[in-house]
């Protein structure tokens, strides 16, 4: 009989919901037409486009011409971070202050990195506690008069911190009225979609990244929430698809797809439950690693700086990639960290950041857990640790 996998890295991506499925199979079979025509096939396509996108304006409390689609969250953080370093170089002949963590997915961190390699900005990186931690006053601190753009992540896609937006956003307020440029407050968003209220108003937030498959949608397609007023420049020249902000014709049968699963989140309350049971599973597996002498967890094991479903640590003594490969031997899908640097031997600038990596040999491993695992998961997880 074949043995039953179990997938713990929902982190990197989640499989397709029948629903969602059903909802792409459907409407490529009624709209075929291109958004962007003017006959009746290309407005009723650009119809279902629109509705997809006041759905979406609804998950975020925002107004539907501030939702921007593009290709994924790489392209709406470099969207992002480019759009206003391009905007603010153009307008006022300045070399603009950017500031980001040391806690950031690569798409945020090395575009910081790239943009300050090549002398178009100054650049601080906010370093965490041991315990992956970063406080609003930290970032606070490091503002220039030449910063123009705050880049956070809200919940980190490889250890599960949560960092301070909300409370970072009523700072800016204030902040706002005496900074001689008006600072942009970015956030990549995508692993808080799941259970946390995002309110845009609430938040304070001028820029808002978001994507699909994460929360069991497809795959290539992605956002960007543009408050209305912030200026960004263009990183593609085209068209005036996407309010002119992203040209070329929009991947639709995504933003069908990317909408349902977003509806599927249901309310926050749903999300809140659902994150409240994930919780309860990370709680089990914790408890269960301190078995363990020569396990050492990377980030909070506070619960409530940490979202519910994303576990790193690291297990010393032992090669990562032999551990990742007998995990997988033994139907257990997790994964080293971030997808979009797998295959790397070496600690991610993220464990790194935790200041805990010596010489010593250790493989990380990033359990990501979804409503669809269950409590003999994780113990099937921790059986399987223990032949390591």
């Amino acid at each position: 009989m074949k043995t039953k996998r179990i997938y713990l890295d929902n982190a990197a991506t989640t499989p397709i919901d029948k629903t969602v499925s059903k909802a792409i199979t459907e409407f490529e079979a009624h709209y075929f037409g291109n958004p962007n025509s003017i006959h009746r096939e290309g407005q009723e396509a650009r119809a279902q486009i629109d509705f997809a996108r006041q759905n979406l304006a609804a998950f975020f409390s925002c107004k539907p011409q501030e939702i921007i689609f593009t290709s994924g969250a790489t392209e709406s953080n470099n969207l992002a971070i480019q759009g206003v370093v391009s905007e603010y170089v153009s307008a006022y002949n300045m070399k603009p202050h950017v500031i980001t963590t040391m806690l950031e997915h690569q798409s945020v961190y090395n575009t910081v990195k790239e943009l300050e390699k090549k002398g178009i900005i100054e650049a601080s990186y906010i370093k965490p506690t041991k315990d992956g931690l970063i406080t609003a006053d930290q970032i606070i601190r490091e503002i220039k008069d030449n910063t123009v753009l705050i880049s956070l992540i809200f919940v980190s896609n490889e250890i599960g911190t949560v960092l301070p937006i909300r409370e970072l956003g009523k700072q800016l307020v204030d902040v706002n009225k005496s900074s001689h440029y008006k600072i942009i407050f970015h956030t990549d968003a995508v692993q808080a979609v799941k259970h946390y209220n995002l309110n845009v108003q609430k938040l304070g937030i001028d820029l808002l990244t978001f994507s699909a498959h994460k929360i069991n949608g497809p795959k290539g397609i992605g956002g960007l929430y543009v408050k209305s007023g912030t200026k960004l420049a263009n990183l593609v020249f085209g068209g005036s698809q996407e309010y002119g902000l992203r040209p070329g014709t929009q991947n639709s049968t995504g933003i069908i797809g990317m909408a349902k699963a977003y509806e599927n989140l249901g309310s926050l309350e749903d999300r809140q439950a659902s994150g409240n049971a994930i919780r309860k599973m990370k709680s089990q597996l914790l408890e269960g690693l301190k078995q363990f002498n020569l396990i050492d967890i990377n980030g909070s094991t506070d619960l409530e700086q940490s979202c519910p479903d994303i576990l790193n640590f690291s297990i010393l003594n032992k090669d990562q990639e032999m551990v990742i490969a007998k995990l997988d031997l033994a139907g257990i899908a997790v994964s080293t960290g971030s997808a979009c640097v797998s295959g790397s031997t070496k600690p991610s600038h993220v464990i790194n950041a935790l200041g805990k990596i010596t010489d010593r040999e250790a493989a990380t491993v990033r359990v990501s857990i979804a409503k669809s695992n269950s409590a003999k998961d994780l113990d099937q997880l921790i059986e399987a640790i223990k032949t390591l």
